[in-house]
């Protein structure tokens, strides 16, 4: 006699009837904008106990965490870091007006010439 595949029983054929739908919660927002500009204030709120946590994890002598999970501490550290806009340190202009070392000017239209 072959033994048939196993087939998962829902409750009504256990004579259970089935009749619990579970219940949509409401909506957090009233619409997509708020939704969004709710979840930004929670992230900014949250935001500093979880660069700690994930440095306790990723850098703390005493953690007893795997290595692996040490490493994707860290990797979402510096995505964080990433994240937050750092201003761009620029150059001040040289005193004689002439380009620095390294540095190139390319008139306006022309085309840069490839290495």
């Amino acid at each position: 006699m072959a033994k048939t595949p196993h087939e998962p029983r829902n409750h009504s054929q256990r004579g259970e009837p089935s009749q619990h739908v579970p219940d949509v919660p409401p909506p957090s927002a009233s619409s997509g904008a708020d939704g969004v500009s709710v979840g930004r204030e929670r992230a900014r709120r949250y935001l500093p106990d979880m660069v700690d946590l994930l440095a306790a994890i990723a850098l703390s002598p005493d953690s007893e965490a795997a290595l692996h999970t040490k490493m994707m501490s860290a990797k979402h550290l510096m995505d964080i870091a990433g994240a937050i806009p750092q201003p761009t340190p620029t150059l001040p202009p040289a005193a004689d007006g002439r380009p620095r070392a390294g540095e190139q000017t390319f008139a306006a239209g022309a085309e840069r010439e490839s290495d």
